[in-house]
């Protein structure tokens, strides 16, 4: 990783912390529910199942040769195939 990308994001993460911050030292942050914990956890694992089945998808479609080659430059047809492009 390099240094500026590395410290991009210590930055950004620090811009992001910064209303926290200020508003824990106004005495204007709300605490965190009951049930927040039991929140974070759920979301969490439904991450990491989404994650999960989005893999078993992608080795299922590489196992059985299921490519999309929607970004591949169409090479032209051969010569004697009956392709459109043969003068």
């Amino acid at each position: 990783m390099s240094r500026r990308l590395l410290a991009g994001t210590l930055a950004g993460a620090a811009g992001a912390f910064l209303p926290a911050v200020a508003a824990a030292q106004e005495s204007r942050a709300l605490d965190a529910g009951d049930g927040a914990g039991g929140a974070v956890i759920l979301t969490a694992v439904g991450i990491l199942a989404l994650f999960a089945a989005a893999g078993v998808g992608y080795l299922y479609l590489r196992a059985n040769g299921l490519e999309w080659d929607f970004q591949r430059k169409e090479l032209p047809p051969e010569p004697g195939s009956g392709g459109h492009h043969e003068a």
